[in-house]
């Protein structure tokens, strides 16, 4: 500004053109002052204009930085947040299902799709809309209109209950009952002979009914037993109840435990320790039982003989504000219970164990042998109990430091334009698929009439067991077997919004029956959504870009099974096919790590079942070994089970399996080659995955072709085998025989219902359920057949497992096999764009909106 010799500073020229003036010739000052005046005019006027253009650029920039619009349209397309923007106003990319906004602005109408969103309200704005609300299912009125798969109700395991009691074959008093009575401890909808559901669903006969199946503890007789009757049919004026077992066939001490046991055996054990308190007090920190900081956890099995009753148990310690934090603090105290019949007075405790030195038979055998310093002792640290609620209570540590970036809401989707699917009780139907939800008390998730493009693909897909084998070099959990069907995998619990299910699922109810109040309990404990794969379902980069992305249905189901929360949840993918995941997570179940065990490594952190990974707390080894039926039917019932086997040979050798050819054609480069063979399985059979061999096993039906004249068909793929190393002399192995296979193929019936069978777990010697049975010969081709699928996961707990284990899964596909002409997903909107834009495509996009917020608290409700 200096160098401008038309600058005027207060009136008069700068001191810097001085020597402009001086050299003026004489008489033309006056002239000189008239144009500096002049000059001083023009500069103001020109200084205002620039004033007012840039203010209206400033105005213009600001506009577009809030009302972005895309390129082409006339403004310029913003990307960044201006340095000058307050911290609570950010940019984020707006999708079909995107990263949902606490408030959005609605874009000018004339803009055009919207590339940016405002995370705040900014003032003088309006306001955008809210996300439609997905409506509540469409439920039926009456038992009569629902269909035959549909869950029971509340009001119909009321009516079953009732009926029962006009019967005279359950006692009438209300409340809690005790094991003198004659009570329901379970019930859940009996599932209709398959041949008369295909008839009323695909030819319109007349429907099977609804029933339930009525599991009963009957303690009155002389003789007590227990006893299922079929009752129903629930939409009819009659309701008959029928006997599924001759009287006496299903032992009562093998039995289920349920609350009115329970209660029981506290009795017995509170009597032990409370004779035993001056060894809890020494050894454990001071604590007891009952009412000391103490508790007990009764295992299983509880014998291996049917007209046995001998329950184990282990004390731990007691963690408040869980109910399972004890299974991390493992005691080594351990006794068991002889409890068989139901006169409680006949009952009594003994086999006693203190750090695995035993068996006491009494008590008092083992305070006598404590107290004369006979046998080795231990004592916690003073102080050590008051330090577990710390390391338990899965809070976030605040030993650590935060990490700044937690302190930022994370990414969730939600849906723009409403839910994409509908719902009839729990019928749902989504894109091309439809399907069924179930659940049973018993045996947890399923589904049924599983349906694509209007053909049926699944006739049932349902969780039939969940076992574990622990093992651990301890008195408490040497011996521990679990099989959660006898325990109930379907005694659910409304869902955690948020954790289990995002905040726009879906939710469904699910009902069991309580025994101990003798009444149902229904939760929210399914959810719907559709998922954002964030991913391609096909993709390709060519002369043109195009492809899908990866949206699927996902239907869960959490559920607390112990110390262990099971997920179980099935995904429908818009190509056909479909998913099934199990997952684990939870409080793993441990024993005592005794830092004098003399069977422990030199670094006394290890022994042969697994690793010190706390204080006092052994992680011991266990599987998790999922059973699912899986009746896949291929354009009817009548199917067969096709091998397909994966091999390498000579190239001869290859081409004979479908030609007469003797010589190896010219073009071939090398002598090996890898070819494929075909198998039809001839006979049920139990298959193992063998990574030598690989092999693909599909379900096909033989009558019916693709355009290309190919059997069409669907093929199971399991994601995550495991072998099961356990030997068949295991006690166990015939209760569980499942677990030997990872596909066993046989025919349909409908007296083969399960896996296991319901009540073995507690008579393992005498197992009634065992899959091998099942495996019998009878030919399988062209027929009605089931696949008994399995997966699961062998845990070797590790230090990261306390105090929650993280999520573990496994799985199983089922997915088209030739069964289509084409890829089935071309009947959406693709992406597609070519350079010339002479084919564009670009999937169903909306506005941004505000979903509906939830109630971010689970005991609010």
């Amino acid at each position: 500004m200096a160098s401008n010799p038309a600058y005027v500073h207060n009136g008069t020229a700068s001191p810097d053109n001085y020597t402009d003036m001086y050299k003026r010739p004489p008489g033309s000052q006056g002239i000189a002052k008239s144009h500096s005046s002049k000059r001083s005019m023009c500069i103001q006027l020109f200084g205002i204009l620039i004033f007012v253009l840039g203010l209206g650029i400033g105005i213009c920039i600001g506009y577009f930085v809030i009302h972005p619009v895309e390129s082409g349209t006339g403004g310029c397309q913003v990307g960044v947040v201006s340095s000058d923007v307050t911290p609570k106003t950010t940019l984020a990319s707006v999708k079909q299902t995107m990263s949902s906004p606490t408030n959005v602005v609605d874009p000018p109408p004339d803009s055009g799709p919207t590339s940016g969103i405002l995370a705040t309200q900014p003032p003088g704005l309006e306001k955008a809309d809210l996300c439609p609300e997905n409506k509540m299912p469409f439920k039926s009125s009456s038992s009569a209109e629902r269909g035959i798969f549909e869950l029971l109700t509340p009001d119909e395991m009321v009516r079953v209950r009732d009926a029962l009691v006009a019967r005279g074959l359950i006692s009438p008093e209300p409340g809690t009952p005790d094991l003198k009575s004659n009570y329901i401890y379970g019930m859940t909808l009996h599932q209709p002979n398959k041949t008369d559901a295909l008839s009323h669903l695909d030819l319109g006969a007349n429907t099977p009914g609804r029933y339930a199946e009525v599991h009963v503890h009957r303690g009155s007789g002389a003789s007590p037993d227990l006893m299922e009757f079929k009752v129903g049919p629930l939409d009819g004026l009659m309701v008959t109840a029928t006997p599924l077992y001759p009287d006496g066939e299903l032992r009562y001490n093998s039995r289920p435990r349920d609350g009115i046991e329970w209660d029981g055996i506290t009795e017995q054990v509170t009597k032990a320790m409370t004779k035993l308190r001056p060894l809890l007090m020494e050894s454990f920190d001071g604590g007891y039982y009952p009412g000391g900081g103490l508790i007990f956890h009764p295992q299983a099995p509880p014998s291996l003989e049917a007209d046995e009753r001998e329950t184990r148990f282990v004390m731990a310690l007691a963690v408040d504000g869980t109910a399972r934090g004890r299974d991390l603090h493992a005691l080594p105290l351990t006794g068991t219970v002889h409890n068989p019949g139901v006169d409680k007075s006949q009952w009594y405790t003994h086999s006693f164990y203190y750090l695995n030195q035993g068996p006491f038979s009494t008590v008092e055998e083992l305070l006598d042998a404590y107290r004369n310093d006979s046998i080795r002792k231990f004592a916690f640290p003073r102080g050590f109990r008051q330090t577990i609620w710390g390391t338990t209570f899965p809070k976030q540590d605040a030993q650590q430091p935060r990490e700044f970036s937690s302190t930022k809401a994370a990414p969730r989707t939600y849906e723009p334009s409403g839910a994409r699917y509908t719902v009839h009780d729990h019928t749902v139907k989504w894109m091309d698929w439809e399907f069924t939800l179930g659940a049973s008390q018993f045996r947890g998730p399923s589904l049924h009439n599983v349906k694509f493009k209007n053909e049926r693909i699944v006739y049932e897909n349902s969780l039939n067991e969940v076992s574990l084998v622990y093992a651990s070099d301890v008195s408490s959990g040497a011996n521990t077997i679990y099989m959660d069907a006898t325990f109930g995998i379907g005694e659910f619990q409304d869902t955690i919004i948020g954790i289990d299910c995002p905040e726009h699922a879906q939710l469904f109810d699910a009902t069991w029956w309580n025994s101990y109040s003798q009444s149902p309990v229904s939760a929210k404990a399914i959810c719907v959504f559709e998922a954002d794969g964030q991913e391609a379902l096909w993709r390709r980069k060519d002369k043109f870009a195009g492809g899908l992305r990866n949206h699927y249905l996902i239907a869960r189901y959490p559920m607390s099974v112990g110390n262990y929360d099971y997920t179980v949840e099935y995904r429908f993918f818009l190509n056909g096919n479909m998913e099934t995941v199990a997952m684990a997570s939870g409080y793993m179940q441990t024993s005592f790590w005794d830092p004098e065990n003399p069977h422990a490594g030199i670094d006394k952190a290890t022994d042969p079942y697994g690793y010190r990974v706390a204080d006092y707390t052994h992680g011991a080894l266990h599987d998790h070994t999922f059973g699912f039926k899986v009746d896949v039917d291929i354009l009817g019932s009548q199917n067969s089970f096709e091998i397909i086997n994966w091999k390498a040979g000579d190239v001869v050798k290859a081409l004979r399996t479908q030609s007469n050819i003797t010589t190896k054609p010219p073009y071939y480069l090398y002598n090996d080659t890898r070819y494929i063979e075909w198998y039809k399985l001839q006979q049920e059979a139990g298959l193992t995955v063998n990574l030598q061999k690989p092999e693909f096993w599909t379900v096909v039906n033989d009558k019916y072709k693709n355009k290309w004249g190919v059997k069409r068909g669907y093929v199971i793929v399991p994601t995550h085998p495991v072998g099961q190393v356990i030997p068949d002399s295991h006690p166990v192995m015939k209760a569980i025989a499942y677990t030997k296979y990872h596909c066993a193929v046989t025919q349909q019936r409908d007296s083969e219902r399960f896996l296991t069978g319901t009540y073995d777990l507690n008579q393992l010697n005498q197992a009634t359920g065992s899959l091998d049975d099942y495996i019998n010969n009878e030919t399988i081709v062209n027929t009605d057949i089931v696949n008994w699928v399995t997966i699961g996961f062998l845990h070797i707990p590790t230090s990261e497992d306390v105090p929650m284990t993280a999520r573990v899964e496994a799985g199983f596909w089922l997915k088209p096999w030739n069964y289509f002409d084409r890829g089935a997903f071309f009947d959406v909107p693709q992406y597609i764009d070519t350079k010339d834009h002479s084919v564009t495509e670009r999937p169903t996009t909306t506005n941004q909106c505000v979903e509906n917020k939830r109630e971010d608290c689970y005991f609010c409700k």
